[in-house]
C-alpha cells in the first residue's frame, strides 16, 4: 500500500523546471546542483557490516538476495533538526544523479539501496523533489530502506545529525569492496567515481 501511495505522488509531482543534463565523460549524468568527488577513494575500514534492513513497508530486506549482484548501498542524511527540517541539497542532488544514471547501473546488473535514517514521513515528498531535478519522468529503480530508530546508522559507525553521507560497495560475495564515509554534507563520490569503484569490485 505504501509503495503505491508513493509510486502515486510521483506520478502526480511531475518534473516541472528540470535542470539540464551535464555529461561527465563516461556515460553518466551529472547535474550543476552539487559538485562531488571524483577522485574519493575508500577512507573507511569496515570491520563489520549490516546485513538486514528494512524496506518502505516495514519487511526485512536480506543483502543475501543480491548475493551474485553487486550492491552499491547509499546512505543519506535524513532530514535534519539543524537544517530545520529543509531537504538537504546534497542528498537531492546525489538521488537525482542515481535516478538519471539507472541505466549505467543496470548495465551493470547491480543492486542499488537507497538508506532514509530518521522520520519517513516526508520520504514521498523528498523522492519526488529529487526527480525536479532530472531531464525526464525516470521510475525510482532502486529499492528504498529506511533506518527509523538509526540502528542501521549505529552498526555503520556512521551516526550524527542523523547520518554521515556514506557509499558502500559489495562484491558479487558481498564483501565489502569500497567504503566512502564524508565529513561534510557535500563530501561524497560522484556518479563516475562510484561507477569507477564498481567496475573494480568483482
Amino acid at each position: 500500500m505504501a509503495s503505491r501511495c508513493l509510486g502515486l505522488l510521483l506520478l502526480v509531482l511531475c518534473p516541472i523546471g528540470c535542470r539540464p543534463a551535464i555529461p561527465v565523460g563516461d556515460g553518466s549524468v551529472g547535474y550543476d546542483l552539487v559538485a562531488f568527488k571524483d577522485d574519493a577513494p575508500t577512507n573507511t575500514t569496515m570491520t563489520a557490516f549490516p546485513r538486514s534492513f528494512v524496506d518502505t513497508e516495514g519487511k526485512p530486506v536480506d543483502l543475501e538476495k543480491y548475493r551474485g549482484r553487486k550492491v552499491v548501498l547509499v546512505v543519506l542524511r535524513g532530514i535534519t533538526k539543524s537544517e530545520g527540517g529543509q531537504f538537504c541539497p546534497s542528498c537531492l542532488a546525489q538521488t537525482s544523479g542515481l535516478l538519471a544514471n539507472r541505466s549505467e547501473f543496470e548495465n551493470r546488473k547491480c543492486a542499488v539501496l537507497v538508506l532514509f535514517p530518521g522520520p519517513s514521513e516526508r520520504l514521498g515528498e523528498f523522492i519526488a523533489t529529487a526527480r525536479l531535478q532530472t531531464s525526464d519522468e525516470p521510475t525510482p529503480s532502486f529499492q528504498l530502506l529506511l533506518d527509523r530508530d538509526l540502528t542501521s546508522c549505529t552498526a555503520l559507525g556512521i551516526q550524527a545529525d542523523l547520518a554521515k553521507p556514506s557509499t558502500y560497495i559489495l562484491d558479487t560475495l558481498g564483501r565489502v569492496t569500497y567504503a566512502y564515509v564524508g565529513e561534510t554534507s557535500t563530501d561524497r563520490p560522484s556518479i563516475k567515481a562510484v561507477l569507477t569503484h564498481l567496475d573494480r569490485a568483482k
